[in-house]
């Protein structure tokens, strides 16, 4: 019975129902991502102001994370597919975890051209409160954040209704 109460009283700790992973803006518009042009690949800097009318997909992560590299298929699915229709994809790198020429190396390697944000210093990172990665935002048209979270294969198709419904809403 010991060891029955430890192990769910560990499990409360180290797996709690819900975490909070990031600073919530559900409702809200995020924070802009801060960078220079030297730390954007496959892209020009990007201003979440400027992509209004559009709709956002923020995706916080590094190289050497497991479950990050387990969404990346999707990140590169989603911009290929949907790209023309509105979504813009944005991969961050937690640059306190990732080098920079690792990340260009890793972005040449898997192709396309999914924009990627190198964030030196992680002060991205910092300024969303990111605590665990992945760890996502979806921006609806009007700049506010309609889902955020950790995104996995349990929540993909809710993650992806969402998605849709926002990018029927984009005027082209």
């Amino acid at each position: 019975m010991t060891k029955l109460l430890f192990g769910v009283v560990l499990a409360g700790v180290f797996f709690p129902q819900e975490q909070n992973l990031g600073n919530s803006y559900l409702g809200k518009a995020p924070p802009e991502l801060v960078s220079g042009k030297e730390q954007w690949l496959n892209s020009e800097p990007l201003a979440l102001a400027k992509l209004k009318g559009k709709v956002v997909w923020i995706e916080f992560g590094f190289l050497k994370c497991p479950p990050c590299r387990k969404m990346k298929p999707n990140l590169i699915r989603w911009h290929k597919d949907y790209a023309e229709k509105g979504l813009v994809v944005i991969d961050v790198s937690d640059g306190s975890q990732d080098k920079f020429d690792d990340l260009k190396k890793e972005v040449e390697e898997r192709g396309g051209k999914l924009a990627t944000l190198w964030d030196k210093d992680a002060k991205n990172c910092l300024a969303y409160g990111i605590q665990a990665y992945p760890m996502a935002y979806l921006v609806g048209v009007d700049g506010k954040v309609i889902w955020e979270g950790s995104p996995n294969a349990k929540v993909l198709g809710d993650i992806e209704k969402a998605m849709a419904a926002e990018l029927a809403k984009v005027k082209r």
